[in-house]
């Protein structure tokens, strides 16, 4: 097995056009041979999951007259299966008897499983009706594939009935047939139901494990039941099974969804007493929550004390954080992190620029703000319109008209962004100076760099038109009383 396997990858390397199978015949001429060598490679080819070239190989091997064992074909349909190579399945199956090679109770185990996930009812029973009129009876994994197929469709009375044949049938359901139909009740919001079934498996004599809790903890999690989900945990815990990194999440998310962030955080440390590694996208998810709640401290403090567990961040979580550190206008924070992030060989992105000219903006820092988007455009990373109204906006703010003009007419120059919002800011900005000359100039040199008015626009210099109309009206009638 080991030579093929040698074999298979170096033919891969020489040329994908190379024949193994063809090549071990013509080497048949000049050694003493076996033919279970073609067996050999059958499962060297689904060893290494060549799927298709280990099917090929059994079709070459029928062709020469040579009947491969039902293990050797079993190999080939487990694979096609599990490519959902249903077609095939099915043909690998009909050439089986067509050769005379004799099923087993694995190859019908495997092929319900492929009409399981077909869903043809009748087809199915049609199929168990001919496994049994050729002697097979359904063992624990034929009834257990069906009950997990009916579960997975909703069909729980169908399921359930399967599971009391499986009694009077003298086949014992085991862990698997009791997590399926648990799994099943979940789907459907039948909670307790389930637990009462995982009471009832105990009962009869087998014992739970880390899946089965896992299925319970994550229904009542969904539903919000959080206690009853603590509870499972300690149950677990008190017998032995250690919870792994999918109880870990499902917990953490159930808190995380009722807004308990600190339970979520207190379980992860306890959890990880117990020796359990915190898989990144807890942490991740648990420091992104934070940020989302605009805590970014915590998420902060968080990130620090993981950091010190050889926990490796990505520009996301970065991003999250100043992000959460520029809602609250905590800028200093906020490049800090920034600077840390590219210490760790992280390129800030559009999303991390965004978030420090927005905040800078808003502190009346436009042009620090203005500094960042240059540093930004010497990294090769393109503002976009909505970091031009920030910048735009940020100088009207603060009173500085003019240089809110040259920012927007050089936005157009340089990088082809005619934003009609920026325009508006400004063009209202003008109209509240109450200065109809500079409104018009504005206008027009506006209309020389490529801006078009919109409805809004139009609307804000008819008012200002009006407003110093009015104004001037004031002014003579003030002169004449």
């Amino acid at each position: 097995m080991k030579l093929l396997s040698e074999l298979i990858e170096l033919s891969k390397d020489v040329s994908s056009s190379e024949d193994v199978f063809q090549n071990l015949v013509l080497c048949t001429e000049h050694c003493n041979w076996n033919p279970v060598i073609f067996e050999m490679l059958i499962k060297a080819y689904v060893k290494l999951d060549l799927i298709h070239e280990s099917y090929w190989s059994f079709k070459k091997m029928v062709k020469l007259g040579f009947v491969p064992s039902v293990i050797a074909c079993n190999c080939i349909l487990h694979g096609l299966a599990k490519m959902k190579s249903d077609g095939q399945c099915w043909e690998l199956y009909e050439e089986m008897g067509r050769i005379g090679v004799h099923s087993n109770a694995y190859t019908f185990n495997i092929l319900t499983y492929v009409l399981c996930r077909d869903g043809d009812v009748n087809k199915i029973n049609e199929f168990l009706e001919k496994m049994e009129e050729e002697g097979f009876d359904p063992d624990v994994v034929t009834y257990n594939t069906l009950i997990d197929s009916y579960c997975r469709r909703g069909r729980l009375d169908d399921a359930f009935y399967l599971y009391r044949i499986m009694y009077r049938r003298s086949v014992m359901p085991d862990l698997v047939s009791y997590t399926s139909l648990m799994r099943g009740l979940c789907r459907l919001g039948r909670v307790r139901e389930a637990h009462q079934l995982f009471h009832r498996m105990i009962d009869r004599g087998m014992d739970p494990d880390v899946v089965s809790y896992n299925t319970l903890i994550g229904a009542y999690c969904k539903d919000g039941m959080l206690q009853e989900a603590r509870s499972l945990l300690h149950d677990m815990i008190g017998i032995g099974i250690h919870p792994d990194n999918f109880t870990c999440r499902i917990l953490v998310e159930g808190y995380g969804r009722e807004g308990r962030l600190i339970s979520a955080l207190n379980l992860v440390v306890e959890i990880q007493k117990l020796g359990v590694t915190i898989a990144h996208d807890i942490y991740k998810y648990l420091i992104i929550s934070l940020c989302q709640e605009d805590r970014p401290f915590a998420a902060k403090s968080l990130l620090e004390r993981i950091l010190e567990d050889r926990f490796q961040p990505d520009s996301d979580i970065y991003n999250k954080l100043i992000e959460s550190f520029c809602r609250s206008n905590n800028v200093s924070e906020a490049l800090l992190l920034k600077s840390e992030m590219i210490n760790r060989n992280f390129k800030p992105t559009i999303y991390t620029y965004k978030s420090l000219i927005h905040c800078m903006c808003e502190i009346n820092r436009s042009v620090d703000g203005e500094g960042l988007m240059e540093e930004m455009v010497e990294s090769e990373v393109l503002p976009d319109h909505e970091i031009c109204r920030a910048l735009v906006n940020g100088y009207c703010k603060e009173g500085n008209a003019d240089k809110a003009e040259s920012l927007l007419v050089s936005f157009a120059k340089d990088f082809q962004f005619f934003d009609s919002e920026s325009f508006n800011s400004l063009v209202k900005v003008y109209c509240d100076m109450g200065n109809e000359t500079k409104l018009m100039e504005l206008q027009t040199r506006m209309l020389k760099a490529g801006f078009l008015p919109n409805n809004l626009t139009c609307q804000y210099i008819i008012h200002g038109l009006w407003k110093f109309t009015r104004l001037n009206e004031q002014r003579v009638q003030a002169v004449v009383v």
